[in-house]
């Protein structure tokens, strides 16, 4: 098992311009899940899952359903109730849990950028910064002053600028303003473009995420109830989700 990516490394320095992309392809097979069973004192979640590499995948579902447990037991933060799973060769995680944005610096935002990758020179770091909507007095903030979306866009910037390959994404819009949820939307969209990363996200927010993902995993009572490509419109996505997400629930009460 691979530790999380911990202290990051930048991938290039003029990656801030269009499609980003991680020092190490990785594998093209990059999670194999057998009936992997998460959760605490009890299974909340049996799964079976195979990810390639270059896929865009959201998890749905509602709250303790086990998304965010999932994400923990792949990023090595909880050991597996049961089942396997494994990662491909040269796979290197990236994690953001709700409440990683919780960061809290004295320091501007350059500054806390710098400290991360300091071999960056202060032109090239306001550049990255500028093209991840830092630009100008933005770059200047405190980072105990900024939003909590500011704050995520912080993190986010973090891993998409490491060596990660697989990001692990729990609830990344949760608790956000529109405009934070639309900020974050865009970059992981514009981004992470690149066949070579690979994303697994959580969230209830089905129409957010699904602009950033190509196949969505519905989930309820503990187990996976469909997998579809994604490619549908904002309606068609809404009803979608009504239909799986209710539907055999009056039965299961």
């Amino acid at each position: 098992r691979l530790p999380v990516v911990e202290k990051p490394e930048l991938a290039e320095k003029t990656a801030a311009i269009g499609t980003l992309e991680p020092l190490l392809p990785g594998s093209k097979r990059v999670l194999e899940a057998e009936r992997l069973q998460v959760g605490y004192e009890k299974t909340l979640l049996e799964i079976t899952l195979h990810i390639r590499k270059g896929q865009k995948i959201a998890i749905l579902g509602n709250n303790g359903t086990g998304k965010t447990t999932f994400l923990k037991t792949v990023a090595g933060l909880l050991p597996p109730r049961g089942g396997k799973y494994h990662l491909g060769n040269n796979i290197m995680l990236g994690y953001f849990d709700q409440h990683s944005a919780e960061i809290a610096s004295e320091k501007s935002v350059l500054e806390h950028f710098h400290d991360l990758f300091p071999a960056l020179t202060e032109k090239e770091a306001r550049g990255i910064l500028g093209a991840y909507l830092f630009g100008g007095k933005e770059a200047a903030k405190k980072v105990d002053s900024l939003s909590g979306g500011e704050k995520a866009k912080v993190l986010l910037l973090k891993l998409m600028l490491s060596k990660a390959n697989f990001l692990l994404l729990d609830e990344p819009t949760n608790g956000l303003d529109p405009m934070g949820i639309k900020e974050i939307r865009l970059l992981l969209k514009e981004r992470l473009k690149s066949p070579q990363h690979c994303i697994l996200v959580s969230s209830h927010n089905l129409t957010e995420i699904a602009a950033v993902t190509d196949i969505l995993i519905f989930i309820r009572g503990g187990k996976i109830i469909k997998i579809v490509k994604n490619g549908y419109n904002e309606k068609e996505l809404e009803a979608l989700y009504e239909d799986i997400m209710t539907s055999g629930q009056r039965g299961e009460a």
